[in-house]
């Protein structure tokens, strides 16, 4: 079986130009090529190369010494990589680091940072990076309104690590005709995200749980590969950076602040732990995946920075709605912890002018943002309490899913 080739390298170990380092895949042909990234890893990039090209340099007779592949394949492995898998190229690049035992204070730092509270997700979602780089992950999602807060340190900690199985992308790359940027890629980072279309945020979400992508890339026919990516987001915007339904369990968010203690030199620290940090992985539990595809569960993820951008991905007839009731709670039904409202009386306190909100609106809103349900029959009540008489189906509103603890007491007369 043939062997995936490597650049070929003179006695002082720098790069030189060999046959050896051009090989075909299916019907094109390609340079590997080593460069060394701004962090001085060593990184090998494939990239297409003409055939007259090749034949120019090294002569006709060159195609018959060049090592052939009749295909490629993406096999995710960082602790035993395969160059070549049943005799097709494996696009997935040989990870750069070796595990050494050693200490790693300014990893620890920059973990306990980004993850806070949930640092033991923070571990588990390293390791299944590691690790079980093959497998579903959750969209890691690092937000803050402030400047320095460690989000682009974090990625490029990532990017230290991880190399050339890693990109770092924008928005704009996921409408984009020709994929490539990310379709290969087993970690995709987007930085200073805005989605502002609900078609990019679909897809994003699809992209998080898909097992194929079609691969669009330059002078080379569209073809299908297994797809790997997990993906992570930074954002200024806190809470509006994508619109996230109620029963979304993909989305993993963190609030960055600004870090404890400064260290300007940090992205050079942790470059010299990453075989001391990858060694405490090893160290850990093996990720469970049989509590979940992703290794997380949706109450594991779930947390108050979450829980806030769902809040604001409401329709403004929710928000309004929201607000309206939780007013009623705090003042004129003081004493209640329940009432009960069908819709048309809902539309007739609340809005009873604007045209923009008829029946069916106020139903869907209450149906698929409230979660709430009318009663299976018409019944006998009061609307909002003291309304007047009436046989409708209606809906129950409850004190404590519109008020906090925090709301109720500044309410209290003393």
């Amino acid at each position: 079986m043939s062997k995936q080739k490597f650049v070929k390298k003179d006695a002082n170990g720098n790069s030189t130009d060999s046959p050896s380092n051009y090989v075909r895949i299916g019907a094109d042909y390609y340079r590997i090529i080593e460069k060394v990234d701004r962090f001085g890893i060593p990184r090998i990039e494939l990239k297409i190369w003409k055939k007259d090209e090749i034949r120019t340099d090294f002569g006709r007779n060159v195609f018959d010494t060049l090592v052939k592949y009749p295909d490629s394949v993406i096999v995710p492995d960082n602790l035993n990589y395969q160059p070549v898998i049943h005799g097709c190229y494996n696009m997935y690049r040989p990870f750069a680091h070796i595990p050494k035992e050693g200490d790693f204070p300014w990893s620890k730092a920059l973990m306990d940072h980004v993850f806070g509270e949930q640092i033991e997700l923070g571990y588990r979602y390293m390791n299944m990076l590691y690790r079980n780089p093959a497998h579903l992950g959750p969209i890691l999602a690092l937000v803050s309104s402030t400047r320095e807060t460690g989000k682009t340190t974090f990625i490029n900690w990532l990017n230290m690590i991880f190399g050339g199985n890693m990109t770092i992308i924008s928005p704009e790359d996921l409408t984009n005709a020709f994929n490539i940027t990310y379709a290969e890629s087993n970690i995709i980072a987007i930085e200073e995200t805005l989605f502002d279309k609900k078609m990019t945020v679909d897809k994003l979400k699809a992209l998080s749980t898909g097992k194929f992508v079609s691969v669009n890339k330059k002078f080379v026919n569209q073809f299908k590969t297994n797809f790997y990516g997990k993906i992570i987001i930074t954002s200024n915007n806190e809470d509006k950076f994508a619109s996230i339904d109620e029963n979304e369990i993909r989305f993993f968010v963190r609030k960055l602040g600004t870090p404890i203690q400064a260290n300007h030199g940090i992205e050079n620290n942790l470059l010299q732990e990453i075989p001391a940090f990858l060694n405490h992985l090893l160290t850990l539990p093996p990720v469970d995946f049989s509590v979940d595809r992703t290794g997380f569960t949706p109450i594991e993820l779930n947390n108050e920075f979450l829980e806030k951008v769902k809040r604001e991905s409401k329709s403004w007839l929710y928000k309004s709605l929201h607000m309206l009731i939780e007013d009623l709670f705090l003042n004129e039904f003081k004493q209640e912890n329940e009432f009960k409202a069908d819709i048309i009386s809902i539309r007739d306190k609340f809005f009873p002018k604007d045209a923009k909100v008829d029946l069916s609106f106020i139903r869907n809103t209450l149906k698929n943002e409230f979660n709430l349900t009318p009663s299976e029959k018409s019944g006998r009540f009061y609307p909002f309490v003291n309304g007047p008489y009436k046989s409708a189906k209606y809906y129950v509103f409850k004190r404590e899913d519109f008020t906090t603890a925090e709301a109720e007491d500044e309410t209290l007369p003393f």
